[in-house]
């Protein structure tokens, strides 16, 4: 299950001071911070089915590695993120363009996807490109990644600007991640996004 606050960040000086601020480089984990180039692309078939059922099915790279990624039973509040969430390493870097639900065959949610996808194609809607940098954290109640995202989002001959931050949870108190996450909030003047990044680059259509 993925558990994360996700933020809007006006610019990247915010960002920096974030990462700056004395009681969270305190907490952060020696030798953490990592700096990656992510390109996702995001599927559905012409029909929608997956939308329509509440499903995400994502394939990315990040930094030399490709990952397919599926997420449902999703809700958003404040920008307290809760999803249900599979990640899969892609044998074939082919299937990073030309996805194959396939790769999910071990899992729970393969019968599901059958029965959602069945023989459709599944074709690109929206393709994302950001530089992350990331740290984790370690409160001694909870283990998190704060992460700040800057790039694009596409949408067929539209294009939009990413810029947000996040707070996930890796292990440990949920409630105390929340509270961390609430804190920060609240310091920095955080606005909740409540928007993922698949339903940024689908609101290009309107």
């Amino acid at each position: 299950m993925e558990i994360e606050f996700k933020y809007k960040i006006p610019d990247s000086e915010l960002a920096e001071r974030i990462f700056s601020d004395p009681d969270i480089i305190a907490i952060t984990d020696d030798d953490s911070e990592e700096t990656i180039d992510l390109h996702a692309i995001y599927f559905d078939t012409d029909d929608r089915r997956l939308s329509r059922e509440g499903i995400t099915f994502r394939t990315r790279k990040e930094g030399s590695s490709y990952i397919a990624t599926i997420k449902w039973n999703g809700s958003s509040e404040n920008g307290l993120y809760v999803r249900e969430e599979i990640n899969v390493p892609l044998p074939d870097i082919t299937k990073f363009k030309i996805p194959d639900y396939g790769v999910f065959s071990q899992s729970p949610m393969y019968d599901t996807l059958q029965d959602v996808i069945g023989t459709r194609e599944l074709k690109k809607r929206v393709e994302v490109k950001v530089t992350r940098r990331q740290i984790r954290i370690d409160t001694g109640k909870s283990i998190c990644e704060i992460s700040y995202d800057n790039g694009i989002v596409i949408n067929g001959s539209s294009q939009g600007t990413i810029s947000e931050m996040e707070v996930e949870l890796y292990s440990g108190s949920r409630e105390d991640m929340e509270e961390f996450g609430e804190t920060l909030s609240e310091k920095y003047g955080l606005e909740p996004e409540n928007r993922s990044k698949f339903k940024q680059g689908i609101e290009l259509e309107d």
